[in-house]
This record gives C-alpha cells, structure tokens and sequence, in this order.
C-alpha cells in the first residue's frame, strides 16, 4: 500500500516542543551575563524537529533581535533561520545612514541596495529584490529606515517570509496585513519592529561586551568569539595604491608591483557597499555590486575563483550584466585568475584584503586590465 503523500506537509512543519529553562546564565571567567527567553513565539529550531529556545541578555537596554516587537505573524512565531536572516539583515544595514535595503534567504543575502540617486524605498526594494528575484522567494527583507505604504505594495507583489524594520507607517501596516487569516499571497508574513539598530558594534575599537559569538562543536563542546568588526569605516580606509616592493628575484626580477589605476569616487562607495555586504556573506563569499546595489553574490564555495565563477554565472543566468561593477572578495586571491576572469567581465574595480604570495601577480592582473584594486588589509571570513 502507497504512503499518504497529503500527510507530509504537516509533517514537514510539525514542531516538537521545547523543554529549555526560560533563563540561563553564561559565565566567562569572573564576568556572568544573566540571559532570558526572548518574549515574542518560538517556532523550531533549523528544522523543525529540532527544538531550540533563543535567550535574550536579561535587562538589555540595547537590545534589538533579542526584543523584537512582533506586529504580524506572532502567534506562528519564528524559526532559527528567521530570527538568524533578521540578525544578518541588520549586520549589513547597520552600517548604512542613507535608505538601504537588505534581503536574506538562508542567512546569506540574495539582495542589497542602498540609494545613490534619491530613490523612493520602493524603488530601492524592487532593485534589491531584482538581484535575484528567484532567491528572494520566501526571504525576509529588512529596512533601515520606516517602511512606507508604496513600499509595501512592492512587497506583497510576491511571496515574503518576513519584514524587519525600525517603523511602519499605518497605511503601510494595513497593507502587510490585508490578507492575515486567509490563503491568499502573504497571509502570515511576518512583521517585526526593531529598535537599537545603531548600538550594533561594527568597528574596531567598539565596545563588545557581552557581545560574544558562542558555537557548538560536534562532541558539545563550545567555541566563543568576539564578533567581527571592521577597520573599514569608510572609503577613505581603503588601501588605493598598494604595492609589492622588491619582489622575488627568481620570479619577478626583484621589481616593484604598484596598482597603477585610481577608483573614482562612485567605484570607491560601491567598494564600500560591497565590503559591508561581503562582511555577511559566507565563505568563501563574492559580492558585485553597481550604483549601490547588489548584482550577484558567490557564497559558500570552496575556492576562490569557484566563487567568482558562481557569481558570474548567477548574474548571466539573472539576467545581468556586470560591466562597470565592482567586486569585493572576503579573502586574498591564491591566483590571478580571478582578476582575469572579472575583466573579461567588465568588472572596473576590486576590494580585497590582499595577504597572497601571488599578490604581485594579482596587481599585474590588474594592471594588465586597467582595474583599480583596493586593499583593506583585513579578510572578513564568515562561517556560520
């Protein structure tokens, strides 16, 4: 007799409860740091037979994830990977002051735009979403700035996981709710306020107590991390005219490697863009990006030039073209065929932290192709 196909749905939702303790407390040497269930639903874990509770610090006045203000699609609660594509869309937001907006599919963006030209939000999210409108099914968007009704329209035109957010204006609110309690597109998207956007540590030199990233290892053992900052805090930090000095004689004939080509200022801000998009993209992890927005992502492979190449191809296949783009790189270039293979793309500038034994033939690369290659002195590796 065949199995009931109509019973696996329910299945594949079916969440097994929770027994954690509503409070925990985490020691590290002679400092404790009290923590309590955050007070919005829980749903499961990464899946759904995974139990799993998400705590809060206890008194956090700075609190933003851990004291999500839950508009729509509360009683449903959130996921692991809801609550992890909220975070990661506010890692990347953070660190914009102009109307920015993030999408996240599977704790990686999918989508990025920050304005350039004085668009409306709207107009912003749809350039996000178009980055590849296919992943961003089922994503979770986040805003920098209060989500307006125009806005929202764009939203509900196709299907989205979840909204997180500083506001919303009232018209806005009733336009992401119109459809709650029925089948239609959208009826349990969630909604989420957020507040404290800007107390996130971002650079160097900020204060991260507390701030700790835990990981579990196979056996239960646990790794602690101080969270990633940047010495990046703006354009001006970049490295435009790094150089090899004296390089090997056997190889290079002891000559100087110097990156000829200077960015303009739009190539320098989309460098900027791409790093702080780059800083939330999972190694290995490649980011294009053209007049503020995102084209295409590379993300999780396990070669350098693997990744250029998944980027590329995603944004042939998404219908874009990357000439006059920038890219950044999380980590140095082993080889110079990535440089290589961006030119051929038209690709005019690149940021990366440098750090190879090949970086002379990386500049040469450069050189070669009339590309301005900007250093951070810095690898941003993401694994989570």
């Amino acid at each position: 007799m065949a199995t009931d196909v109509s019973s696996f749905k329910d299945a594949y939702k079916k969440a097994i409860k929770s027994d954690f303790p509503s409070e925990a407390m985490l020691v590290i040497g002679d400092k404790k740091y009290p923590l309590k269930k955050v007070a919005y639903e829980l749903r499961y874990g990464t899946n759904p037979h995974q139990p799993f509770i998400a705590y809060a610090p206890a008194g956090g006045e700075n609190l933003s994830v851990g004291a999500l203000d839950m508009l729509k699609g509360g009683k449903e609660g959130l996921s692991l990977t809801n609550i992890q594509d909220m975070s990661q869309a506010l890692n990347i937001l953070k660190f914009f002051k102009k109307p920015s907006c993030s999408i996240m599919k599977h704790v990686n963006p999918c989508g990025f735009k920050v304005e350039t030209k004085g668009e409306a939000l709207s107009e912003i999210y749809r350039i996000a979403r178009s980055c590849d409108e296919r992943s961003a099914f089922g994503s979770i968007i986040g805003f920098n700035v209060t989500v307006d009704a125009s806005t929202a329209e764009a939203i509900m035109e196709s299907f989205v996981e979840g909204v997180i957010a500083p506001g919303y204006d009232p018209d806005a609110l009733a336009i992401l709710k119109k459809n709650e309690g029925t089948k239609k597109l959208n009826n349990a998207i969630r909604l989420a306020r957020v507040s404290n956007m800007g107390a996130m540590p971002k650079f160097i030199g900020d204060d991260v107590e507390g701030h700790y990233n835990l990981r579990n290892l196979v056996d239960g053992s646990v790794t602690v991390e101080v969270p990633y900052l940047t010495r990046i805090r703006s354009s001006a930090d970049f490295i435009v005219d790094p150089m090899i000095p004296n390089s090997d004689p056997a190889k290079y004939g002891g000559k100087d490697f110097v990156v000829k080509r200077r960015p303009t200022d739009a190539e320098l801000d989309d460098c900027l863009t791409a790093w702080y998009v780059n800083i939330n993209v999972r190694s290995n992890g490649i980011v294009f990006v053209r007049d503020g927005a995102a084209i295409a992502v590379g993300t999780g492979e396990q070669e350098r030039i693997g990744a250029v190449e998944q980027a590329i191809d995603k944004a042939h296949k998404k219908g874009h073209t990357l000439k006059g783009a920038v890219m950044s790189s999380d980590a140095f270039f082993p080889q110079r065929d990535s440089i290589d293979a961006v030119a051929r793309e038209g690709v005019t500038a690149v940021v990366w932290p440098a750090g190879s034994l090949n970086d002379a033939l990386v500049i040469e690369a450069a050189n070669e192709h009339d590309i301005a290659l900007m250093a951070t002195l810095e690898r941003c590796f993401l694994h989570i």
